[in-house]
């Protein structure tokens, strides 16, 4: 009987290489424990597809992936920009659904706008992100009754990002 193992792709840019390890899943537990998940898609989403599509999809996420973390990309594409335009759309998407009173486009527009808040330091989007996380609470949706629940916190980060002002 074989023991579940897991995938590591490691991206040597000195030499311009990539090294595929298969690893005990035992052996890389601690890692994922402690990693963010980041981009965790459903196999139904690559099932969903033709089989050349899906390699294709699965294809680009590593790269966007791998070039996300490097110091010398490898530059198959501008992943930097087409995540950007998909953003974009994602977020145009979020919107239209949380319009029509979707709880869970409503938590991820909320954490869309926290973050903007986070990184941009305006306050229209901290008003957004709590008008958008409190219709999502009051419409029962778990997580965000969760977030409720951290809202002082999560807002007073904010603010304080709003009083420093603009970065330079």
């Amino acid at each position: 009987m074989s023991n579940k193992r897991d995938l590591l792709i490691h991206y040597d840019e000195e030499n311009q290489k990539f090294i595929f390890y298969m690893l005990e899943a035992s052996d890389t537990a601690a890692l994922r424990a402690k990693t963010f998940d980041g981009v965790c898609p459903e196999v139904a989403f690559f099932k969903e597809r033709a089989p050349d599509d899906a390699e294709k999809t699965m294809g680009s996420m590593v790269f966007a992936a791998l070039d996300h973390g490097s110091i010398n990309r490898v530059s198959i594409r501008d992943y930097k920009s087409e995540s950007e335009v998909a953003m974009r759309e994602y977020v145009t998407e979020l919107e239209v659904a949380a319009q029509n009173n979707d709880p869970e486009a409503q938590y991820s527009l909320f954490m869309e706008y926290h973050s903007r808040t986070m990184r941009s330091g305006n306050s229209s989007d901290l008003q957004r992100a709590e008008e958008l996380l409190i219709a999502s609470a009051n419409a029962g949706y778990a997580p965000a009754k969760k977030a409720l629940d951290d809202w002082t916190l999560l807002k007073a980060a904010a603010e304080w990002r709003i009083d420093r002002g603009p970065s330079v």
